[in-house]
């Protein structure tokens, strides 16, 4: 594993970490609304599966596109990604 790799396996375990830690402070009626929210944005992209696989090949053309060290840059096409996919007005997680 590259030194790269490494510091992004830190920072996503980071993430996860800190996304779980908030997840489950928050009061079950807000897990549950999150737990919904997530399920319908889920469901409305299975919907629209053409839609969704030609979103997620674009995102993925320029995940190749970057170079080898442009790992930042990599991580924030994800968090691009995942909020075009989930985001909402409400901030659940952050």
């Amino acid at each position: 594993m590259t030194d790269t790799n490494k510091v992004a396996a830190v920072i996503l375990g980071a993430a996860v970490s800190v996304a779980l830690i908030r997840f489950f402070s928050m009061p079950k009626e807000e897990r549950r609304e999150l737990c919904d929210h997530i399920k319908v944005k889920t469901s409305e992209l299975l919907d629209n599966a053409e839609e969704t696989v030609e979103k997620v090949e674009q995102y993925m053309a320029e995940l190749e596109s970057k170079g080898k060290n442009e790992w930042i840059d990599k991580l924030y096409l994800g968090k691009r990604l995942l909020k075009e996919f989930y985001g909402t007005d409400k901030r659940y997680l952050l």
